[in-house]
């Protein structure tokens, strides 16, 4: 997920800013039965829904604030899942994960929605008009000294409404002042969770993620599945063993201008990654068919991998040639 550049109040809290997305598809479930109940959020898309779970649900929005929105400033919205791009225009202070923050990027318009009526003149406005948000990230609470647990998660939902790894992390290392037990409801998977250099212990301890895979450990269903919530003991049935058996194709290989790319379960949403050896990702769609036609003639001949991930699980990856 990308973000907006920002020029922070601190330079470590640039660095430990979580990553979220305002609107998460994958949470959307027209079949959840949502109570006929007018207790009015603002979602960070600027849209009022009548209760939590609308927002959830049928949104598939990852944060809100109570009330409807009034498109203006005061609504607080957290624009913490916006892409405004990597550019270093100055753009004025907004709600950014949490807090109040100086922001830069491309644009206000993303997507054709214009962003600029949540920003505040300056910094003072921001924490006199969303003291209760403003005051969830706390930089001062950073402690060098203080050495977290990060191989044994019991992850929290902060503040912020980010699920973190566990308390000790979410404090002193996310600076987040306020959490609940718990992830946050409705985070499954989250691919900025996935870090495959981390090394887990391999010590057997079998948990059945919210994705319906066993993990031998915690610590393997939040480093290697991107997962925040599971249950004890391994899955009834493990629907990794399902995924992993098909068998992506993708075609010419080498490619020239387009590349034919197939092998997953159709009607179900799938996103496709482009990505350069650098980590840089060139193109991405999300489609519904069973196979999908890129047009890749305007990119730098090389090697590539494509990236298919589907339905939360972990991306499937294969490498090929343009040329």
């Amino acid at each position: 997920m990308k973000h907006a550049c920002l020029i922070l109040l601190t330079a470590a809290l640039a660095a430990q800013l979580p990553a979220q997305t305002c609107v998460d598809s994958t949470l959307i479930d027209p079949d959840v039965l949502c109570p006929a109940l007018w207790a009015p959020v603002c979602g960070c898309d600027g849209e009022t829904y009548s209760n939590d779970c609308w927002a959830t649900y049928y949104g598939g929005v990852t944060s809100w604030v109570d009330g409807e929105c009034t498109g203006t400033a005061t609504d607080c919205v957290d624009l913490g899942g916006v892409d405004f791009g990597f550019c270093d225009m100055a753009m004025g202070v907004v709600m950014y994960n949490g807090s109040c923050t100086y922001l830069s990027g491309c644009g206000w318009i993303v997507d054709e929605v214009d962003y600029s009526v949540y920003s505040f003149e300056s910094m003072e406005e921001c924490q006199a008009s969303c003291p209760e948000t403003a005051e969830c990230i706390d930089p001062s609470l950073a402690d060098p000294l203080i050495d977290c647990n990060v191989f044994e998660p019991t992850p929290v939902c902060g503040c912020d409404s980010v699920s973190h790894f566990n308390e000790c992390v979410a404090t002193y290392v996310d600076f987040v002042s306020a959490f609940e037990p718990g992830a946050c409801p409705g985070d499954c998977y989250d691919e900025d969770r996935v870090q495959l250099e981390m090394g887990c212990p391999e010590n057997e301890d079998p948990v059945c993620g919210c994705d319906s895979i066993t993990y031998s450990n915690p610590c393997n269903a939040w480093y290697y599945g991107g997962i925040a919530q599971w249950t004890p003991g391994p899955c009834e049935t493990n629907r990794m063993d399902e995924w992993v058996t098909l068998d992506l194709f993708v075609a010419p290989n080498p490619a020239t201008d387009r590349l034919n790319v197939s092998g997953w379960t159709p009607g179900v949403p799938v996103r496709l990654r482009v990505v350069a050896l650098g980590g840089q990702t060139v193109l991405e769609h999300v489609i519904q068919a069973s196979q999908a036609q890129m047009d890749v003639e305007g990119l730098a001949r090389g090697m590539y991998v494509i990236q298919v991930q589907q339905n939360g699980f972990p991306a499937v990856h294969q490498l090929f040639i343009l040329e």
